[in-house]
């Protein structure tokens, strides 16, 4: 072995060893900030029924109950300015019948000051807000910008997201209503039971609801998509610019938009179906006896008409009138196209 090779292998071996020490240091010191950097915060409330929590500043925020009267709040991150003076704080009031909670909740800044560590920076940065709140509260309103709302294992009587250009990430949620005001939240909803009403209202961003169950669900975009799977009860869905899509779903459905393209996807139709866009296509698939035994009141101004496979471009309307259930599809530009589904295709993701 040449000599010049020989001193390369050597200084690779110091600077491995080097970097490894550098590491482990590193990583400690991360460590112990964090932990320095902990935050457990509590508070008893009193009995009220409803709370309202404000965010003053951009907040990623996972919400839980908790089993007595408390509030509790914690937070585990470093922030790289190390400035201890700026740390998540909040104020609590209570009136005759509301709570109100505010939290301000400094970001940790988040400019990497070891661009070249091979460790992820990212475990020890985490500037998430914990929130537990006591069982007694029956109505909870979520009020903030930039708010980044994950809600689990959740039961209330009614919840309230008033949050704006965030998102809202729900899963099993047990509750009588939740609402989502006209705002730029994107918004996902998962195997839940809502025993009224879902409705949620955005203007730019994407509505996702699976595995859940809704005497009503309105959803309501201007912009973004809407998409449903394996849902019970009545849909109402309204987009301007946004697609629709609906894959299985149990109850009556009225959907509308102006230039979105509509699919509704269910291996049997069992009730009022009424499907409408002005620009967009409309994809039918299901069982051939949803088609041959419903009513049928399909129209198209300038598009074509295909039933399984047959085109029925001579004619812009077709109609049939067998059985209770009536299924309607009106496009002004679009296409209207009915495709059958695989005998095993029962409800969404079943491969």
């Amino acid at each position: 072995m040449k000599k010049r090779t020989f001193f390369a292998i050597v200084i690779a071996i110091i600077f491995m060893i080097v970097g490894g020490i550098g590491t482990f240091i590193t990583q400690k010191k991360l460590v112990n900030e964090r932990e320095k950097n902990t935050i457990h915060k509590k508070i008893k409330s009193n009995k009220n029924k409803t709370l309202d929590i404000h965010f003053n500043t951009p907040t990623s925020v996972t919400l839980t109950r908790s089993d007595n009267q408390y509030i509790y709040m914690d937070k585990q991150g470093v922030d790289f300015r190390l400035d201890n003076n700026k740390q998540a704080d909040w104020t609590f009031k209570e009136e005759k019948n509301t709570s109100s909670l505010t939290i301000n909740n400094p970001t940790t800044n988040k400019e990497n000051p070891y661009p070249f560590a091979i460790f992820n920076i990212n475990n020890y940065t985490d500037d998430t807000v914990y929130l537990r709140i006591p069982t007694h509260y029956e109505t909870v309103t979520i009020n903030g910008k930039n708010v980044n709302l994950s809600m689990h294992d959740f039961s209330m009587d009614n919840i309230k997201l008033n949050m704006e250009n965030g998102s809202a990430s729900l899963s099993g949620i047990r509750a009588n209503q939740v609402s989502q005001p006209r705002q730029d939240t994107d918004f996902s909803l998962d195997d839940s039971k809502i025993s009224e009403e879902l409705s949620v209202n955005t203007k730019l961003y994407d509505i996702n609801v699976l595995n859940t169950t809704a005497k009503l669900m309105t959803l309501t975009t201007d912009m973004g998509d809407v998409f449903t799977a394996n849902t019970k009860g009545d849909l109402k869905i309204t987009t301007v610019d946004g697609d629709i899509s609906i894959n299985h779903t149990t109850g009556k459905s009225v959907v509308a938009s102006k230039h979105g393209d509509v699919l509704f996807h269910d291996n049997h139709i069992d009730f009022d179906t009424e499907l409408t866009t002005i620009n967009g296509n409309i994809d039918i698939e299901t069982d051939e006896s949803s088609i041959s035994d419903n009513k049928l009141d399909f129209e198209t101004t300038l598009g074509d008409i295909s039933i399984f496979n047959k085109n029925l471009s001579s004619n812009r309307k077709y109609k049939t009138n067998k059985g209770k259930i009536s299924i309607k599809a009106t496009s002004k530009n679009g296409e209207i196209e009915v495709e059958e589904l695989d005998s095993d295709d029962t409800h969404y993701d079943y491969d």
